[in-house]
């Protein structure tokens, strides 16, 4: 029997919910000692078995150490531990992401940062920097022809974090590791909803448009991309909880 269950109601403010149970739980295992700076996490179905909870509360509570540094994700590694001791945070609270207006906030919130990160790394880009671009996408691709899910959401996370990264600014990679577990959630529905009813706006293609502004070192231009990446983002999440609602939102697959 799973010694940690989830609760029906929401949690009041001054009680965790089954996701921080979770994350504080594996903050503890690392910061403890059990595993060490650089060691690679067993896969995802082991720890959440050993846990006695779902993947989806796992992958939850793992997207939160990412946030803080605590953890690393790259196609085909799978979970590095990049801290060993308990970081100090920033982290935004709230009723959560279940509802629609907030979760078309952090779009808002990333439009500005991604904006601002493409015209960057249009100017500040290496032939590194391109290669793990290049690869991001190559995941995507081949996610969506597989109908991937899981995949399909790392390798546009990692897009969009090898982005961050090509601003050569640490506190662009650090602010997107704190951004990313929201990231996670506007991914997961939006791209989602695009293919559930084909309404013609490719997000795969706006990423490539993208990559190819910054591979040309044209700022202005990558800026107008990401622009409009970010505003058919909203526009697939607005469709989506026109038919959906909130829960609908929440309860989404993954993607961009």
């Amino acid at each position: 029997m799973a010694f940690l269950k989830r609760q029906r109601n929401l949690p009041s403010a001054a009680e965790p919910n089954l996701t921080d149970r979770v994350a504080e739980m594996l903050v503890r295992e690392i910061t403890s000692g059990q595993y060490k700076l650089g060691e690679i996490l067993p896969p995802e179905q082991i720890i959440a078995e050993r846990l006695g909870v779902s993947r989806t509360v796992l992958r939850e509570a793992v997207s939160r150490l990412k946030a803080d540094g605590m953890v690393s994700s790259k196609q085909g590694r799978g979970l590095t531990i990049t801290a060993t001791e308990r970081p100090f945070v920033l982290r935004m609270q709230g009723a959560g992401l279940d509802d629609v207006e907030q979760i078309l906030a952090i779009v808002e919130l990333r439009r500005g940062f991604e904006i601002e990160a493409a015209s960057l790394a249009a100017t500040r880009r290496t032939l590194n920097d391109l290669a793990a671009m290049r690869a991001a996408l190559r995941g995507m691709a081949l996610a969506i022809d597989s109908d991937d899910i899981v995949a399909g959401v790392e390798a546009d996370m990692h897009f969009h974090r090898t982005i961050a990264e090509a601003t050569h600014n640490t506190y662009y990679v650090e602010f997107f590791n704190f951004l990313s577990s929201l990231l996670d959630r506007n991914l997961r529905v939006s791209r989602t909803r695009s293919a559930q009813a084909k309404r013609g706006i490719d997000a795969q293609h706006e990423h490539e448009t993208l990559y190819q502004a910054i591979a040309d070192g044209d700022a202005e231009l990558a800026r107008r991309h990401a622009r409009t990446h970010i505003e058919n983002t909203e526009t697939r999440l607005r469709a989506h909880s026109l038919l959906h609602g909130a829960q609908g939102m929440s309860e989404a697959g993954t993607m961009s």
